[in-house]
């Protein structure tokens, strides 16, 4: 049986304003972050889904408010961003304090108490997969998650046996994501969700990636 999984990241927050660590805090949405989301709703085509599921932190609530007005999401902390516990509100003022920080993340080195990138892989991972197995067994061929960049950029890691540094190069803009393939509960293929995405594109030149 093949299946779709889209993942659509929040729409940007206050805290990726500030450069905060903010993965189970509630920050709101800017109100920047609402209107791109708006534009976005207009201008992306958007995969259509049979079941639709959100993150319960109130940034991914109020995105897929402005996304998918018609649908009604089940809501799951399985979907949380990275938990940084202690770390929680800590901001990393320039782009290079925070490379510094996520490059000795990838590597499993924990600052503090927070969730390491395997811990997230797994979690994050078994979350998609737990889905997928709850559609098909309710006869549906696609859903869609809105939820977080840590969380969305680790799954796909762990599901396509992606080096983890490449964490640090998968750019998910506010309002994107990416496009999952899978048979059989197998992951097939994945594809970016862009301003550019087309439900048309043929995705077989990335099977088996």
């Amino acid at each position: 049986m093949r299946f779709t999984l889209t993942l659509v990241r929040h729409g940007e927050s206050e805290a990726n304003v500030r450069h905060m660590l903010s993965g189970w805090m509630d920050v709101d949405l800017t109100e920047n972050g609402k209107k791109e989301l708006r534009e976005l709703r207009r201008s992306v085509e958007y995969p259509e889904s049979e079941a639709y599921f959100c993150s319960p932190l109130k940034r991914c609530k109020d995105t897929f408010r402005i996304l998918f007005p018609d649908k009604c999401p089940t809501i799951s902390d399985e979907y949380k961003e990275i938990n940084f516990r202690t770390l929680e509100g800590l901001i990393l003022p320039t782009k290079e304090e925070i490379y510094t920080y996520f490059s000795s993340w990838v590597e499993d080195k924990p600052v503090k108490d927070e969730e390491t990138i395997s811990d997230v892989m797994k979690r994050g991972s078994k979350a998609l997969l737990d889905t997928v197995g709850k559609c098909e067994k309710e006869g549906k061929h696609s859903a869609t998650i809105v939820t977080h960049s840590g969380i969305m950029r680790s799954s796909v890691i762990a599901l396509f046996n992606l080096d983890k540094k490449e964490f640090l190069d998968m750019f998910v803009p506010n309002g994107l994501g990416y496009v999952l393939t899978f048979e059989d509960l197998h992951p097939l293929s994945y594809e970016v969700l862009d301003k550019n995405y087309n439900r048309s594109h043929d995705l077989s030149w990335l099977l088996g990636r």
